[in-house]
Formats: C-alpha cells, sequence, structure tokens
C-alpha cells in the first residue's frame, strides 16, 4: 500500500522520469512506475525483476538498502545503510543526479539508475 502510495504521489508531483511502465495514470495521462521492493543483480528492482522502479522518501525496504550501499560505496557519500530512504539518501540521489546532468528531484528511477555507479559490478555502469 505504502509503495503504491509513493509512486502516486511522485507521479502526481511530476517526479517520474526515464521511460515509463505500465501502471496507473492520473489526470495529466503519465504512467506511475512500480515501486522497487527487493534487489536484482544488486540493483534494486520489482518484484519480477524489473529495475524500471521508483523508490523515494518514506520508502522502508532491500532495495533502498542496495541503494544506499552503492551511494556510499561507489559515490562516497557518508549514509547509513538501513533500507530507509530518508533526506540523507535523498540528498546523496539528489548530488548524483546532478553530476549526471538529469532532473533533480532526489527520486531513484530509471534515469538515476543509468547514471549511478553499483557496487555489483565493482563500481561501475
Amino acid at each position: 500500500m505504502l509503495g503504491t502510495t509513493v509512486a502516486m504521489v511522485l507521479v502526481t508531483l511530476g517526479a517520474v522520469g526515464g521511460t515509463a511502465a505500465a501502471g496507473t495514470t492520473d489526470s495529466s495521462g503519465a504512467l506511475a512506475l512500480p515501486t522497487c521492493t527487493r534487489t536484482s543483480w544488486g540493483i534494486p528492482a520489482t518484484e519480477s525483476g524489473d529495475a524500471d522502479c521508483l523508490l523515494g522518501q518514506g520508502v522502508s525496504n532491500p532495495a533502498v538498502t542496495e541503494l544506499q550501499y552503492s551511494l556510499k560505496e561507489c559515490h562516497g557519500f557518508s549514509i547509513a545503510t538501513d533500507g530507509i530512504y530518508g533526506p540523507n539518501t535523498a540528498a546523496a540521489v539528489r548530488s548524483v543526479q546532478r553530476s549526471a546532468g538529469i532532473a533533480v528531484d532526489g527520486v531513484y528511477g530509471p534515469s538515476t539508475r543509468a547514471a549511478m555507479l553499483w557496487r555489483v559490478n565493482g563500481c561501475q555502469f
């Protein structure tokens, strides 16, 4: 329930970037991506393994932990790896987004995933 609520809020606020997957639509016609709930090969993903998903403040699950590990180990951020997407994780994501020249909203999604270094492949793309 929380994941669906977060995804709908993100769409309503216009925070969804990148390609949209099948989902519900809001009044503007934008598609909501599902919330990442686990990892697939060390990258946040949905239960089915789809990496086109979202994470934002208020989400707490293993996908957030993996995101935090990569932000810490590959990008040098001093953040907790507690699985809670709070203000420090959002600030680290905004910094990665800013450095990559993509939309800066603090929400993890497909564009941020593509811009990040991941610890599962030796801190490479």
